[in-house]
């Protein structure tokens, strides 16, 4: 039985981010969740380290969920959740950029601008904050500095989305003077500068533990190196598959809505033909 227009509105606006956020949790279960048991690890080892530096005994404290309940449960709510929170954007943006695109006299192709559009996303949203400000594992943070890198966090990821907001306005502004390329290249590079500005004036913080060392000597090295790298690549590559799979799938709903069309404009023109 064919949709209706709401039932593929729905469809279009959920879907996409339903779809990557279930791919992106299983990506973070195989990849990235070893390396938070490891930190965890690291944590409850630090906390004996210095239990014993303080001269008392380390209190393990008690969880409210286990760990096989976050990291499998938890998890998968959570990263769901925020794929159907990115794909309902994605479908905004995509709405409003190919109106204003028609209105403009351009005629995008929906797939196309679909694929487009999830790479400036992901670009503007996580790539560029990301650079500045990396994802840290659980142990790596300070409590004094938590509350400021979090808003430096999003100081950068407001300038950066700001910032590729008006790069696409100036973008189509030039190229009805410049045309295409060179109004995409002057955009592009203007957005490159406001965001390295950024990235030069925005604080940096030092926040890795390092090694814990008592009148006997060392009692612990610092965190684990390979680890805390890893974790950042792959929370990264995830963040990529994530928009990649929201692109895709939009780009995939699109093009089946446009034959769609056009099988229902060739019956009616049929139709119409026959009539005659």
């Amino acid at each position: 039985m064919p949709l209706s227009s709401e039932s593929r509105s729905v469809v279009g606006y959920l879907v996409p981010g339903a779809v990557a956020g279930v791919v992106a949790y299983a990506f973070s279960r195989v990849m990235i969740e070893p390396l938070i048991g490891a930190a965890v690890d690291y944590e409850g080892a630090r906390e004996h380290a210095e239990s014993q530096l303080a001269g008392g005994d380390h209190d393990h404290g008690h969880e409210l969920f286990t760990r096989v309940v976050q990291e499998n449960v938890g998890a998968a709510v959570g990263v769901i959740a925020f794929g159907i929170a990115m794909g309902v954007l994605f479908a905004v943006a995509h709405t409003v950029i190919r109106g204003v695109l028609e209105r403009r006299g351009f005629r995008p192709d929906p797939a196309g601008l679909a694929l487009v559009l999830a790479a400036g996303m992901f670009v503007a949203i996580v790539l560029a904050p990301g650079l500045k400000y990396p994802a840290n594992p659980p142990t790596v943070g300070l409590p004094d500095t938590i509350g400021a890198r979090s808003s430096a966090f999003l100081t950068m990821t407001v300038i950066s989305v700001v910032a590729a907001g008006v790069a696409l306005a100036a973008g189509l502004a030039w190229s009805r003077r410049w045309g295409s390329w060179q109004a995409t290249v002057a955009a592009v590079g203007g957005y490159a500068v406001v965001v390295l500005i950024a990235m030069v004036l925005l604080p940096s913080f030092h926040e890795v533990p390092g090694p814990l060392a008592g009148s006997n000597g060392l009692l612990l090295d610092g965190f684990p190196a390979e680890v805390l790298a890893e974790f950042r690549v792959y929370s990264l590559v995830n963040q990529a598959l994530m928009w990649l799979v929201i692109g895709a799938t939009s780009a995939g709903l699109a093009a089946l809505a446009a034959r769609r069309r056009g099988a229902s404009a060739r019956e009616v023109s049929s139709g119409r033909r026959a009539a005659h």
